[in-house]
């Protein structure tokens, strides 16, 4: 990819499209998005900032994000069984500008939602590289 289109040069406003789409995903969260929010949402995470239904690149919308270390996360369900090539173009996009994606199945929400909001943490604190995460 071309150096323009790298880093922070990628990053940046979104259109007023964009945001309208945006906000119509903060209020139709699935469930285990509903349930991962509820842990990484300021009242409960005082450590970082997160964001959700983030636009973060032009035409891609994250499921939560960080800006202060520019980490993605996605809560990948059954949805993305199907999607899954389009995610990974996505992913490809995301971490030419510079982005850190964490994928996080569904089912690991619904099962223990304290200890991925917990790993998310961890993945902030740089403790944990995402890449080596194997769910």
């Amino acid at each position: 990819m071309d150096e323009k289109l790298s880093g922070k040069k990628l990053l940046q406003k979104s259109s007023p499209k964009q945001v309208r789409r945006a906000k119509k995903l903060r209020q139709e969260m699935t469930p285990p998005e509903v349930i991962l929010w509820h842990y990484l949402r300021p009242k409960y995470n005082k450590s970082f900032k997160v964001r959700r239904q983030a636009a973060v690149l032009p035409g891609i919308i994250v499921d939560f994000y960080i800006d202060k270390k520019k980490i993605a996360i996605e809560v990948d369900g059954k949805i993305h069984n199907i999607t899954k090539g389009d995610d990974a173009k996505r992913d490809v996009l995301l971490k030419q500008a510079g982005v850190t994606v964490l994928r996080i199945p569904a089912s690991r929400v619904f099962a223990n939602p304290q200890a991925v909001a917990e790993l998310v943490h961890l993945v902030y604190l740089g403790e944990i590289d995402p890449k080596l995460i194997e769910w």
